[in-house]
């Protein structure tokens, strides 16, 4: 089979999946006999639209090469016949595409490899806030989070449940002027969660302010989304120390000031 075949074939299955074949053609301002031409490998993309193609379908040039299914099933280290992964659902949930943030995409500055502060209303007491301290860094070509709930307040040493009860997971997702992460705790059926911050604080302030929406049973104060404000951290120990201290449940008064407006529905 020919590259522009290949192509072809590959370019009318990812159209399958976002829509139709005239609307993915106006998308990317190409007119109807030229997309057919494509499509029945008769004709081939100048550069400038294959980038729009690559960029429309978040897929990089491979696709000229090698056909969609032997990609996607080495991008899941299966075999083309293997639907057991768990990529199946997530093609079909996102049309296709991968939002999930990579090496090439992430923005080193706001969201650097390290340890970062999230503060936010507790969804378990009216009055409190939860202070934690997340790690962001790349596993397998991808930007993931790991973090730890904090020790719940008024428990005492002896009532400590262990630290894998307490662990969130996430990953974080393409988003427009902003950033999301999707996590869910090690213990099954717990919290699932995500978080999507605006990038439009960070010049001013250094940190970013956004929503957090989490989705529990245990939820005895009935609210399902607050706002939440992440902040990079120095990666040198004694800020990192300092961090560390306030994690917790903490009142507003404990949570530094510069933070209170973003922290009231109207602030963010």
């Amino acid at each position: 089979m020919s590259v522009h075949q290949i192509f072809g074939r590959n370019l009318r299955e990812l159209c399958k999946r976002t829509g139709t074949i005239a609307e993915v053609a106006d998308h990317l301002g190409v007119n109807r006999v030229q997309m057919n031409r494509i499509l029945n490998g008769e004709s081939f993309p100048k550069p400038g639209l294959m980038k729009r193609i690559c960029d429309h379908f978040s897929v990089n040039a491979r696709i000229l090469l090698e056909p969609l299914a032997e990609l996607e099933a080495e991008k899941r280290n299966q075999s083309p016949g293997d639907v057991s992964g768990m990529s199946w659902p997530f093609d079909y949930a996102f049309f296709g595409r991968d939002y999930s943030v990579n090496e090439e995409n992430v923005n080193r500055e706001i969201v650097p490899d390290g340890l970062h502060l999230m503060i936010r209303p507790s969804f378990m007491w009216r009055d409190g806030y939860l202070i934690g301290i997340v790690r962001f860094f790349n596993k397998d070509g991808a930007q993931v989070m790991r973090g730890f709930d904090p020790i719940a307040r008024g428990m005492k040493r002896s009532d400590l449940t262990p630290m894998k009860v307490r662990e969130y997971r996430g990953l974080l997702l393409n988003s427009s002027e902003s950033i999301s992460f999707l996590y869910a705790t090690r213990i099954p059926n717990t919290v699932i969660g995500i978080d999507h911050f605006g990038t439009r604080t960070w010049p001013t302030h250094g940190f970013l302010s956004g929503r957090c929406l989490v989705m529990s049973s245990a939820n005895p104060i009935g609210k399902t989304v607050v706002p939440s404000i992440l902040q990079p951290l120095e990666q040198d120990t004694r800020t990192i120390l300092e961090a560390a201290r306030l994690c917790g449940f903490r009142s507003l008064s404990e949570v530094p000031r510069k933070y209170h407006e973003h922290l009231s529905s109207a602030g963010i």
